[in-house]
């Protein structure tokens, strides 16, 4: 197998310079977490929506399949200013689809994210070895917080600018979301519309103009991409859709077999779900949706009235209405078992490199 020495693998102390992308929701299971990690990857668990008890649970659950080290990652608190009379109208645009389902319609809207500071607590005191952040930085008492208790720091970024403040910030990695990223966008700095840029163009200028190392994200779903992205200058990458497939992940079997039967252009990016621009597999919410220019609430506040919707749908096995989170190359899914499939791709890696021209 090729070998591997970059910042990423020497600080993790791990053999593949893969990184696990950290679904919040359920993908990253234990099961999908440590076999990545018994991989020689890095497994990552996404604890956005877990309280500080959670994590400790889950910490406890992963410990107890391995003793390799994993990640977690959290999502920067935002309180988004709302009033009634759009919480109403949010409400009232999705009548029609709790009806189909038999679900009463939501009685109130609030914000019910998790504590940061519970969060941030649980991560130190579970001995967690890396705690990564999406959408946004976290604060400067909180990065140094998990850096005095030795814990490797990462954040999300999707342009110069945001790379060049998290460094500032005295980061340990910085991760490269490209435009074709599947997930909610990142973008803390400027509008996301404008923070689109493809994952090799942002690598290559990430590179350019920061010192801290930087690991790939979007698009990347075998041994080429990979190749391509450490040829950029990065120093690993992260890969989320590439593992969604995996008999060890944590979504329904629909939403896998849409994955796999996905073509180039059946992805886009929609606020319908959750208020924030995400990148997934368009089905007939989406749609409809877009089509009557419906209210929808700012994140987490929509994500919170469609919890249920989402719910009762992966309950009757319907797609329609199914947020399936996924990059622009979902087509190249593979359904492989997590172990197989890293094989597979470091292979597909040291090919590349040797068709290269010498």
């Amino acid at each position: 197998m090729t070998k591997f020495s970059t910042p990423l693998t020497e600080m993790l102390g791990i053999d593949i310079p893969i990184l696990l992308a950290p679904m919040a929701g359920g993908p990253t299971t234990p099961e999908l977490v440590t076999a990545v990690s018994e991989g020689g990857g890095f497994g990552q668990f996404g604890a956005a929506y877990l309280n500080g008890d959670a994590i400790r649970e889950m910490t406890n659950k992963l410990k107890a399949c391995s003793n390799k080290s994993f990640g977690i990652n959290l999502f920067i608190p935002e309180e988004p200013p709302f009033t009634a009379k759009q919480a109403a109208a949010a409400k009232e645009a999705l009548r029609e689809y709790f009806e189909q389902f038999g679900l009463p319609i939501p009685e109130s809207v609030a914000n019910v994210m998790p504590d940061f500071d519970q969060q941030i607590l649980s991560v130190i005191e579970s001995g967690i070895r890396l705690c990564s952040f999406h959408l946004g930085l976290a604060p400067q008492i909180s990065i140094n917080a998990l850096k005095r208790a030795g814990v490797i720091t990462v954040a999300s970024v999707t342009s110069v600018a945001e790379g060049r403040k998290a460094e500032k910030s005295g980061i340990d990695f910085i991760i490269a979301q490209g435009g074709e990223a599947g997930g909610h966008r990142g973008t803390w700095i400027g509008e996301w519309e404008d923070s689109m840029t493809g994952t090799m163009s942002l690598v290559a200028q990430l590179t350019a103009n920061v010192s801290t190392p930087v690991i790939a994200a979007g698009g990347i779903m075998d041994g080429r991409g990979m190749a391509a992205a450490m040829a950029l200058g990065a120093v690993g990458v992260q890969m989320g859709t590439a593992f969604l497939s995996c008999p060890e992940a944590g979504v329904h079997r629909e939403y896998k077999n849409a994955l796999l039967s996905a073509k180039d252009d059946t992805t886009t990016v929609t606020k319908t779900f959750s208020g924030r621009p995400a990148r997934g597999l368009r089905n007939r919410f989406i749609s409809e949706m877009e089509k009557s220019d419906a209210p929808i609430l700012p994140f987490p506040l929509q994500n919170q009235l469609t919890s249920g919707l989402r719910k009762a749908a992966i309950e009757a096995a319907d797609t329609d209405f199914m947020s399936m989170w996924c990059g622009q190359a979902a087509a190249l899914s593979r359904g492989l078992p997590a172990a197989e499939l890293i094989e597979t791709i470091i292979s597909e890696y040291s090919i590349t490199l040797a068709r290269l021209p010498k």
